[in-house]
């Protein structure tokens, strides 16, 4: 179906993210911050980016920025734990900087699916993942 490039930090999450995308058909690539993700560009052009905020060396906020310079159609999908440490501001600014979809952590697995099928198949803009997900 299509090549989907996964950047966190997090290992764990990268490799449930990834037999997640997988059952459902798709091809998996991985990152675990956004220098590393971006490198991947140079390689092959996923057909979608699903990324953290929080990371370490380049941040999903800015990694979003870069990409949408570099590859301005690719859909985004930006994730983040929220909670303390503002996730939910990092996800709004992510989508005021050309995110397609956010997801809050802990992601279940219905939300996203929906959410990759509508980026994959919508042109941009913002996607109601919950209303998707029911």
């Amino acid at each position: 179906m299509a090549l989907i490039l996964v950047i966190d930090d997090e290992e764990m999450l990268r490799r449930t993210l990834r037999a997640l995308l997988e059952r459902a058909g798709h091809t998996v690539m991985e990152a675990e911050d956004g220098d590393q993700g971006l490198a991947q560009l140079d390689v092959q052009m996923p057909d979608l980016v699903l990324t953290d905020i929080i990371m370490p060396n380049r941040e999903g906020v800015e990694t979003i920025g870069e990409m949408r310079r570099r590859a301005p159609l690719t859909p985004i999908i930006a994730m983040s734990g929220g909670g303390s440490r503002g996730g939910d501001l990092f996800l709004t600014l992510a989508e005021r900087l050309g995110a397609s979809a956010t997801l809050t952590k802990p992601i279940r697995q219905a939300e996203l699916i929906a959410a990759v099928e509508a980026a994959l198949t919508s042109a941009a803009g913002g996607y109601d993942v919950q209303a998707a997900a029911r």
